[in-house]
């Protein structure tokens, strides 16, 4: 199963106006895609205000499929062009992520909130990383309560993984990283294993679901 996501970060101009832009072209994709795609909004973190367009997959030749009608609808070419009004002219960024673990409680969630955590493999520890990720992922779930899946990147940096937790509302998120941050068996896991397999300066951000 796989995690497409199609990012682009909005510029200084009105918030309203790209945000109903943002919705319009999520509408237009869920009436010609048989994949449903989710809308998401960067909140708290860096690369603020950056919008995110996700779906899950089981094949690629889903993404691809969808990916060819989407090109040839001329109201989703002509919404395209109208984001560029919008857009900050910072590249916008597709991503594609392999589940190893997907946490089969995620689909009990109605998901409004969501967390991801972007690290990278050391030379020579993929398959230590690898395994670690999963029951870091595992034990993140066991302790917050909170569904958490664990992903390969098949596109971009080499070796990079993400971490996505998902949460029903900002309060759950609130509870499910403080369970996190006081636990002390999973700082002694990050301490002791991850720190040995992954580089230093992973990437955490927090999304809240628009559409």
């Amino acid at each position: 199963m796989y995690l497409f996501s199609r990012s682009v970060r909005l510029g200084a101009g009105n918030p309203e106006k790209a945000l109903a832009w943002a919705l319009k072209i999520t509408e237009k994709v869920n009436q010609i895609s048989e994949t449903p795609v989710d809308l998401w909004s960067s909140v708290f973190s860096p690369k603020a205000q950056t919008m995110v367009w996700s779906a899950t997959v089981d094949d690629l030749l889903t993404l691809e499929t969808v990916d060819n009608k989407l090109i040839s609808d001329s109201g989703y070419v002509s919404l395209v062009e109208e984001g560029a009004a919008y857009a900050s002219g910072d590249p916008v960024d597709d991503g594609l992520l392999q589940f190893v673990f997907a946490d089969p409680a995620t689909a009990e969630v109605d998901a409004t909130y969501a967390t991801t955590v972007q690290a990278t493999l050391t030379p020579g520890g993929m398959a230590r990383g690898i395994e670690l990720g999963v029951e870091s992922a595992q034990l993140a779930g066991k302790i917050s309560g909170c569904p958490t899946s664990f992903c390969t990147s098949l596109t971009g940096t080499y070796g990079s993984v993400e971490w996505v937790s998902v949460y029903s509302s900002i309060e759950q998120l609130q509870r499910g990283q403080e369970a996190i941050s006081t636990n002390a068996e999973f700082a002694h896991m990050v301490d002791k294993d991850l720190s040995k397999v992954y580089l230093p300066g992973a990437l955490q951000l927090a999304w809240r679901k628009i559409a």
